[in-house]
This record gives C-alpha cells, sequence and structure tokens, in this order.
C-alpha cells in the first residue's frame, strides 16, 4: 500500500506547508474566487493571477517560501504552458495557411462515390485519427462543415454528421495537443509515451464501440 512517507509532499498530515491556522481564510479565499468566477466579474486569468498572488503572499509571506511553492509546480506549469502555445501556433498555421479546409477537401474526395449516403459513418470513423492529431477547433471549424455539406448532398442529416463527429473524443483526450493530459500525467508521475502505448489502444478501441452503439440505436 501506499504509506504517507511515500510522498511527504501531498500525504504526510504534518508536512511543513500545512497551515491550519488559515484554515478559514483559505476557504474564504476559494469561496470568494468561485464567486467572482460564477459572476464574471474579471477575466478568468486575472482572477486566478490575483488569487494566487493572495494566496501564496498571506500562506508564505517569505519570498523563499514563496519560490519553494512555484519552483514545486513549475514542472506541471511550464510543460501545460509550453503545450498551449505550441498547440495556438499549430492551429494557427492550419488555419490561417488554409491547410485545414484544403486537407477536408481532399479527405473528401478521396470518399468513393458509394459511401455518400454513409457520410455519418465515414464522419465518425475519421474523427478518430483526426482529432487526435489536430486541435478540436481545427476538426469543429475546419473539416467538419466540409463533411457536413458532403453529406447533405447525399441527404444525410448534418445531425448526425455532428453526432459522428463527436465519437473521436474519447481518444482526442490522450492527444499530445490537450495541455490538461500533461498535468495529469504528472500528477501519477507517468511518463507521457508510457501513458500513450497504454492508452491510445483502449481509447480508439472505446471510440469504436461508441461508433458501433450509435449505429445500432440509429442515431448515427
Amino acid at each position: 500500500g501506499i504509506e504517507a512517507g511515500d510522498d511527504p509532499q501531498t500525504l504526510d498530515p504534518h508536512r511543513p506547508t500545512l497551515r491550519p491556522r488559515l484554515y478559514w481564510f483559505n476557504a474564504s479565499l476559494t469561496a470568494a474566487l468561485l464567486t467572482l468566477l460564477i459572476l464574471q466579474t474579471l477575466p478568468i486569468p486575472v482572477l486566478f493571477l490575483l488569487g494566487a498572488a493572495t494566496a501564496l503572499t498571506v500562506n508564505f509571506p517569505h519570498m523563499p517560501d514563496q519560490r519553494a511553492r512555484i519552483a514545486a509546480h513549475a514542472e506541471n506549469v511550464l510543460n501545460v504552458s509550453g503545450m498551449v502555445f505550441a498547440a495556438a501556433v499549430f492551429t494557427g498555421v492550419l488555419t490561417g495557411t488554409g491547410m485545414v479546409e484544403h486537407m477536408a477537401r481532399w479527405l473528401v474526395d478521396g470518399v468513393p462515390d458509394g459511401l455518400g449516403p454513409h457520410m455519418a459513418v465515414v464522419t465518425g470513423v475519421l474523427s478518430i485519427p483526426l482529432t487526435y492529431f489536430m486541435s478540436n477547433d481545427g476538426f469543429y471549424f475546419g473539416i467538419v462543415p466540409i463533411l457536413a455539406e458532403a453529406g447533405a448532398a447525399h441527404g444525410v442529416p448534418a445531425t448526425e454528421i455532428a453526432r459522428a463527429s463527436l465519437v473521436g473524443q474519447a481518444l482526442h483526450m490522450s492527444s499530445p495537443l490537450v495541455p490538461a493530459v500533461y498535468v495529469l500525467v504528472g500528477m501519477a508521475r507517468v511518463e507521457f509515451g508510457d501513458h500513450t502505448r497504454f492508452t491510445v489502444k483502449w481509447a480508439a478501441l472505446t471510440a469504436l464501440v461508441v461508433l458501433g452503439a450509435g449505429i445500432l440505436f440509429g442515431i448515427i
């Protein structure tokens, strides 16, 4: 089993970072932050920055302690920040250069005419790899409308195309383009490559099961 000493920063009830005397202050700060987020008083990043600065200043008034707390979480922060910027650049290049639209046209032109009436199923199958290798914005704003246009030419309702396009989300959530994956992998202390090798096959199988269920129940 896991003992408290295995991970003193997260499991040890006597770890030095605890602030029991400031429990009610921290609880009030959390409640206030949630309230301001719900009311949308300020942009979300600004609220989180103000909340983090206040929490750090009150809980760790000495600068070395503040630096230690930031350093303890820097790996996750840097990974996610870098991934967000990289994904934004990747998406911007794909969209701004017209590559997404060209890819979509190429995919649609490659679909045999006989599969036209089954464009919803084709969309579901395509969504599995495409949402893994590109962002949701690129897929749903660039490719799905063209697939829906091709489906409409064969009498396939746009609603069926929309439903089918969701099939790949099970695999998308393991994509290297999803910043949250890096946070979760880091918290679990698992190498991203190991996570990918284990997860991808099951996520792809789950997506296929969802597609099969949608066909079976007649919603795709």
